[in-house]
């Protein structure tokens, strides 16, 4: 099943799907049918540009993104869900997941700091324990390998100590998944959206591709049918 997901998730990046239609372009050149190659080829090309502007890629991030809104006090834990960028230097200053996490403790929005996820948990702990927070106020979870596992496990570390409301900490962009998947465990979630590299394209020219744009247009195609599939499994 991840082979399967993994594979999906590299299809429906644009560079990928871009390669592909190269592929077919070479295959109609081989079967002498070259008004179809170039047409295969301009569709690409088009789609390869399109999905690298920003204009595009921040009409995708729109339906997605969670904004930013007040945040209540008196929760029971803040979550940090693993798969941003870790801060290099100074977590207190840094504005990622990690950074937003840190500041809420040291806040008071919370007493006790969950990080969740098989890939970042670890690291984030140690980054969390370096930056002054106690282990008696840290928790540990990483053993989940998707949202739909963070969402599960979390919630069952976070029943051993009565916590029901919590402080959701991730990108905005996956935050509507996220909630909804904290949510159908029976969780209280107030969600701290965080914009990480987006923000950078907010300026830039609308219709010059970058790097940036492509990156995050990836990120909502795969965001989206995560949604729909999170939806059809019930898992929201």
């Amino acid at each position: 099943m991840a082979i399967f997901v993994d594979i999906v998730s590299r299809l429906l990046h644009p560079a990928v799907q871009v390669l592909l239609l190269g592929g077919v372009s070479m295959a109609f050149v081989l079967r002498r049918r070259p008004l179809a190659a170039l047409a295969s080829a301009f569709v690409a090309v088009g789609w390869l540009w399109l999905a690298s502007t920003p204009a595009f890629a921040l009409s995708l991030r729109r339906p997605l993104a969670t904004p930013a809104s007040a945040i209540r006090t008196g929760a029971d834990a803040i979550v940090v869900l693993g798969g941003g960028k870790l801060p290099v230097i100074d977590w207190s200053a840094s504005t990622t997941r990690a950074g937003t996490g840190l500041a809420l403790w040291r806040a008071g929005f919370a007493p006790r700091l969950l990080v969740s996820g098989s890939d970042q948990a670890r690291q984030l702990a140690e980054g969390y324990t370096s930056s002054g927070v106690p282990e008696r106020a840290l928790r540990v979870e990483a053993a989940s390998t998707n949202t739909h596992e963070n969402a599960i496990y979390s919630a069952a570390l976070l029943r051993e100590t009565g916590d029901t409301n919590v402080l959701l900490v991730t990108s905005s962009i996956h935050m509507r998944r996220a909630a909804g998947a904290f949510r159908h465990e029976g969780l209280r979630v107030s969600p701290v959206p965080v914009t990480e590299m987006d923000v950078s394209l907010f300026g830039a020219p609308r219709w010059v591709p970058t790097r940036g744009a492509l990156t995050l247009t990836a990120r909502c195609l795969r965001e989206y049918v995560a949604l729909w599939t999170y939806g059809q499994r019930g898992w929201l």
